[in-house]
């Protein structure tokens, strides 16, 4: 089951998958981005940090694009808000991911080693619900019924992003010592940024779920 495609729909549902795949390419350069801060190469990580802005912009692109089909009059009346008003919240992923490359190219922060481990298992985690998120997109326009498996585990993945989140800030703040009360609260910032990006996820999985729901009726 699937939602019914018009001949003259079917670019724009080209133009959604591709918004996906982009917005997942900017969140997997952040990922990278962050692996390689922690591990010395500012260099790499600089140039990631570009690729998430060119990824970003792409993504941009591709949403205006699709913005004037749907005002155009693309789709059903009953599924075009809430199919744009997804597109919306979907590329709020691609947004957060690059104010994270934004902190690591402008704050440079002190990641101290204690932490490295919870803030790899956090991007890994949230590489991984975008990837649940962008099958949900493709699902929604091929195989609807596939849409709730991928957002129960796009609802599952962030909250075990935030059980390492929880975790990380329980060490910066009751287990280590800084001299300054600073790099305690930019780290929590750093943390925080991170944990964004999946919460932006599952209120794009929600949007997603409405429109497969409104499929099934």
């Amino acid at each position: 089951m699937s939602i019914f495609i018009q001949k003259k729909e079917k670019p724009i549902v080209e133009l959604f998958k591709q918004h996906a795949e982009k917005v997942l390419e900017t969140v997997g350069a952040a990922h990278e981005a962050f692996a390689f801060y922690i591990e010395g190469n500012a260099e790499e990580s600089r140039r990631l940090t570009k690729k998430i802005h060119e990824c970003e912009h792409e993504a941009d692109i591709i949403e205006r694009k699709v913005e004037l089909e749907m005002f155009a009059g693309a789709f059903m009346p009953a599924v075009r808000e809430p199919l744009y008003l997804m597109l919306e919240f979907v590329d709020k992923v691609a947004k957060r991911a690059e104010i994270i490359g934004d902190f690591l190219t402008l704050v440079h922060p002190n990641i101290p080693p204690e932490i490295h481990e919870h803030v790899k298992r956090m991007w890994n985690l949230t590489y991984e619900c975008g990837k649940e998120l962008k099958d949900g997109i493709y699902n929604l326009f091929d195989q609807v019924d596939l849409v709730f498996k991928n957002t129960a585990e796009v609802e599952n993945l962030e909250s075990s992003v935030d059980q390492y989140a929880r975790d990380a800030l329980t060490m910066i703040f009751k287990k280590m010592d800084f001299e300054k009360f600073s790099h305690r609260m930019m780290l929590r910032e750093m943390v925080m940024h991170i944990s964004e990006v999946t919460n932006r996820m599952v209120d794009a999985s929600e949007k997603l779920d409405l429109i497969a729901l409104r499929m099934r009726l």
